[in-house]
């Protein structure tokens, strides 16, 4: 897996370098040479034409005066127009203003003069005024040069992160440039992953510029814990998670999930779940339902071993739990006081690790602090993972979903460590958080997933994965998520958003363990 960082830890580890020896116009110039590799790809692939570069009177703008240089002296036409004019500037801008104005680059400054029109004759504008240390609303000059931007119909690239996004949580500072491409120095930025800030940054890369080595552990030890631990994976990573099998092997070495799940009117969420494990590599999945629905899942999951429970359900739940590996409890199952006690018989006994889902989130909710708080604590001997929405997270934690969506990890990270549980907390960017202050980011998924069954479907993954014992618990999750979200994202290209179907996404797993 690969880190994403905030715009705070960014500087850290930009003065780290430089405190360290590093020299700031070394890294801002190899900065620079790598916007302008990717600057001039993006004029060629649009026919030439004339390159506008926006900046500031900070390093973010230094960036883009130093990258107009470089262009300049390869042969491409330039022009630099100043969001203000150029005093209190750092040392770095007026060193590299010094140079602009030595290879006579054209230069204006904004005001009443500049207009929609200003922007015609360019192909490309390069956006480099606010970096990733924008934490205030965008107001005045500057959102109507951003809007002048968006409005001219041409190609946008943003330096380290497109303006107005902020760097933490992808938040929108009022008004952002809707960049085409993003290039970004170091690692990502959750800005950059999050929505909204998301839709801005267009297509992301990531470009390594030289910065010294720097000791995340030892950061996350002082008084930053977690700050730092933000992962995700590209399908690459994803490929090196997923175990060749030996040669040599049985059913037994690939997980025996239990799957407590279904009632009456809701078979279909047991059945999802369970054959989502078995198409995720399982090897014996187990189906315990109300006996309302035994019937009709022994006909549809004919390879599960489907066992059910009446008014009784104690001695059921724990005869199944002694053969698991691992344990999902609440998809489809109603909140009647009956799957109270199921739920509750789970919580208490199970020595393997659960995953609580759906039905099983809406009865922890209802007193989240006695079922999770410190007596719930007491009682795990396994890990626990919650997987809510944000609809479930709002029941469970008491935020809105206007609080909760404005930053899915800070929330996700928050749940986990007040109630020491891993947090998969689901959106159009799911977030994994574990109670050791680490996050992972999904990179995939799309609006198809949105749909009946889809959550049914990760908690099947979940529960295969965790046999994946090569990887940490927390990794294994990560793996279980992004693969969730491949699966969909594949259903989607195969039969268009509107049509995804969870089925559909139980059939694209194999083909994204075969890569």
């Amino acid at each position: 897996m690969r880190r994403a960082i905030s715009g705070k830890l960014a500087k850290k580890i930009d003065a780290f370098s430089i405190e360290s020896g590093m020299p700031s116009l070394v890294l801002m110039e190899r900065a620079a040479l790598k916007v302008a590799e990717h600057a001039a790809r993006l004029l060629e692939a649009e026919g030439g034409g004339r390159i506008l570069f926006v900046c500031s009177a900070g390093n973010n703008g230094a960036d883009g005066i130093a990258t107009a240089r470089i262009l300049t002296m390869e042969g491409y036409a330039c022009s630099i127009l100043f969001t203000e004019k150029p005093e209190h500037t750092t040392a770095e801008f007026t060193a590299q203003l010094k140079l602009a104005r030595l290879l006579d680059i054209p230069m204006f400054f904004y005001g009443e003069d500049i207009q929609h029109n200003f922007f015609d004759e360019y192909t490309i504008i390069v956006d480099a005024m606010f970096g990733i240390g924008l934490s205030r609303a965008v107001e005045g000059r500057y959102a109507t040069i951003i809007d002048y931007m968006n409005e001219a119909g041409k190609k946008l690239l943003s330096v380290d992160i497109p303006s107005g996004v902020n760097s933490a949580n992808g938040q929108i500072m009022d008004v952002a440039v809707n960049a085409d491409v993003t290039v970004t120095f170091g690692y990502a930025k959750l800005g950059h992953m999050l929505y909204p800030g998301k839709n801005c940054t267009g297509e992301l890369y990531v470009e390594e510029i030289g910065f010294l080595p720097f000791d995340f552990e030892a950061y996350e030890r002082a008084e930053n814990a977690g700050e730092s631990a933000f992962y995700f994976a590209d399908e690459d990573d994803f490929r090196i998670s997923v175990p060749v099998r030996e040669k040599r092997s049985n059913k037994g070495n690939y997980g025996k999930p239990l799957i407590i799940a279904g009632s009456k009117d809701m078979t279909g969420a047991a059945f999802m779940s369970g054959l989502a494990a078995y198409r995720t590599g399982a090897g014996v999945v187990t189906v315990l339902t109300h006996e309302s629905a035994d019937k009709y899942l022994k006909s549809v999951l004919p390879e599960a071993i489907v066992k059910c429970y009446g008014d009784e359900p104690e001695e059921a739940v724990m005869e199944a739990l002694e053969r698991a590996s691992v344990v999902v409890v609440g998809p489809g199952m109603g909140v009647s006081g009956l799957s109270k006690r199921v739920v509750a018989c789970v919580l208490s006994n199970s020595k393997v690790p659960v995953i609580a889902d759906a039905d099983a989130l809406n009865i922890i909710s209802e007193d989240t602090k006695g079922w999770l708080g410190e007596e719930g604590t007491e009682r795990r001997s396994a890990p626990l993972v919650v997987t809510p929405h944000v609809g479930e997270m709002g029941r469970l934690s008491g935020h809105t979903i206007k609080q909760l969506a404005a930053d899915i990890p800070y929330y996700a990270l928050e749940f986990a460590n007040r109630y020491g549980v891993y947090c998969v907390l689901k959106d159009a960017v799911s977030a994994v958080a574990s109670p050791d202050n680490e996050l992972f980011i999904t990179t995939c998924g799309n609006p198809g997933m949105a749909t009946a069954g889809a959550g049914d479907v990760l908690t099947g993954i979940l529960a295969a994965v965790n046999s994946w014992t090569k990887e940490s618990f927390f990794e294994r999750m990560c793996v279980g998520v992004q693969l969730h979200a491949m699966a969909g994202d594949r259903a989607a290209e195969l039969l268009g958003e509107h049509s995804v179907m969870a089925r559909d996404i139980i059939d694209c797993i194999p083909q994204m363990l075969q890569r």
